[in-house]
């Protein structure tokens, strides 16, 4: 149930206006065109009286255009490159590209909104996501209007941009004095951690104006020509280089064509599944494997909770998950002992019936030379490992790590050659949801709770994932140690989505919590 009482929305624009510019986006940023929003939400309790005004709305909004300053493109218009049928790479169909620094930039929405409720009231403490079993049903968070529904996103599925914003951000404070912060960006500019590298930087900006000191000037890097530059061979030629397609084809991953998936397809997609007109004289067209829909229940009602395992449960996974000759990590074993739990939970027909746990990965260090940490877009592509309700938890935590092994720079460089050459850059899909099917996210290691506006760190941090089945995304526990240590030194949070008959089969699961 929301307790929003109010809200007001205004766009906002650096402070200062950068000289127009247009840039074309990444092979693998055009890609995700059809995704959701990269989106999240931190929480912060009510701050003791040196921090008060850290939160203050005001305040937040000068420190956010400060921050803007660095980040100039987010204020600007997403669009599709202009397609020219025997162009470069750039302006294949469906590319992408963003304009910035022209007195028409939609700008960033920033939402005001109030509630009348209490931060404790609403959003539960670590003690009370940790403690008894360890589930916290967070189904309701999607009911707060922590994000606005309207405007939409640029790009966001419908492939509709102008005027639209890149970046919309809500602050809502509550009548504690606490606020939640909640952003939502358009995915082919922002994954994960694109989206926590400008929050973090907006926060030690806020921070610094708030002690009075000199902000930070932040420094990240938007070169989306630089993926680009790590395919192998001439992504520009005329036609892709048949060697180099069988070193992309070695990957395992899904290539599931939006193009044979009308039937069955739900209504709101219908769209993505016709050939642009632009493209409907091409022929030869050679339809990929349709997209199993019949596999995916829409009516179902989905639920969201939020697993905690502890530390000494993760090693205990992670002994368990091992075995002799293998190195594994403890994100593989926490990985396969979901996996292992979700294949169970969704009742398998027959022994044999493949499952499949698609590993979003991301590849600035996947390719050569390797994309610096603070390189902003969205350069992740989905791995696909499969195994059947009999594979032993040490074989499926094997899987996924022989799986993320393939992706090396020689086999990236590939897969960048053969999308380069997809003749529309919207038209594959690397992943599913559904009953065989999960979609898994890493948010570790992205320093989600260091993020200190300068009335401490937050309560809670969510990440905003698309209430559908087979959606799971893994981060840090709320910390309790001090900094730095490994990722896993204060446990994992799990969000999963899933159906509610499912979900609950998964949690009455006693191999599920066998190592706490």
């Amino acid at each position: 149930m929301s307790h929003i009482t109010s809200t007001t929305s205004e766009r906002v624009f650096p402070d200062a206006p950068p000289s127009l510019r247009t840039l074309s986006l990444s092979i693998l940023d055009a890609s995700v065109g059809n995704f959701g929003a990269a989106a999240a939400v931190w929480v912060y309790d009510a701050p003791q009286e040196q921090g008060k005004s850290a939160l203050n709305l005001t305040q937040l909004k000068l420190s956010l255009v400060r921050a803007l300053n660095a980040y100039p493109h987010w204020a600007g218009q997403l669009q599709y490159t202009t397609y020219i049928p025997h162009g470069n790479h750039t302006s294949r169909s469906r590319r992408l590209e963003i304009v910035y620094g022209a007195p028409t930039d939609p700008g960033v929405e920033f939402v005001v909104a109030a509630s009348d409720a209490a931060i404790a009231d609403v959003f539960p403490s670590l003690d009370d996501r940790t403690s008894g079993v360890g589930a916290f049903d967070a189904s309701a968070f999607g009911a707060l209007n922590l994000l606005p529904s309207s405007p939409a996103l640029a790009s966001h599925s419908s492939g509709d941009f102008e005027g639209l914003p890149c970046l919309i951000v809500q602050v809502t404070s509550f009548k504690c004095g606490g606020a939640v912060i909640a952003l939502k960006a358009s995915h082919p500019l922002a994954d994960a951690q694109t989206l926590t590298t400008f929050v973090n930087d907006w926060a030690a900006v806020n921070h610094a104006l708030v002690q009075n000191v000199t902000p930070p000037v932040p420094s990240p890097d938007f070169s989306p020509a630089a993926l680009d530059q790590a395919a192998l061979g001439d992504i520009d030629a005329a036609a892709p280089d048949p060697e180099i397609l069988k070193i992309a084809h070695e990957l395992q991953i899904h290539r599931y064509d939006w193009w044979a998936s009308a039937e069955g397809c739900p209504a709101s997609a219908l769209e993505s599944t016709k050939i642009p007109q632009h493209l409907a004289s091409c022929a030869d067209i050679a339809l990929g494997p349709p997209i199993p829909w019949h596999e995916w229940d829409l009516q179902a009602p989905v639920s969201n909770y939020l697993l905690h395992f502890s530390a000494d449960e993760l090693a205990r996974i992670w002994t368990a998950a091992s075995s002799p000759g293998t190195q594994i990590s403890r994100f593989d074993a926490l990985q396969a002992h979901l996996w292992a739990a979700l294949i169970r939970a969704r009742v398998p027909t027959a022994p044999d019936e493949q499952f499949y746990f698609n590993l979003t990965l991301g590849v600035r260090d996947r390719v050569s030379p390797p994309l610096p940490a603070c390189s902003l877009g969205s350069p992740i592509v989905l791995a696909r490992a499969s195994a059947t309700a009999q594979t032993p938890l040490p074989h499926l935590a094997r899987t996924i790590r022989s799986t993320v092994a393939q992706f090396t720079p020689a086999r990236v460089g590939a897969l960048l050659h053969e999308m380069a050459f997809d003749l529309d850059a919207r038209r594959m899909w690397g992943g599913f949801i559904g009953r065989r099917n999960t979609i898994v996210t890493s948010w570790v290691r992205l320093g989600l709770y260091e993020m200190d506006f300068g009335a401490g760190r937050p309560r809670l941090v969510h990440g905003v994932m698309p209430a559908m089945e087979g959606v799971v995304q893994v981060m840090e526990a709320g910390p309790q140690s001090s900094e730095g240590g490994p990722w896993y030194q204060d446990g994992a949070s799990v969000s999963v989505m899933l159906p509610t008959e499912v979900v609950q089969r998964m949690l009455n699961d006693p191999l599920l919590r066998k190592y706490r």
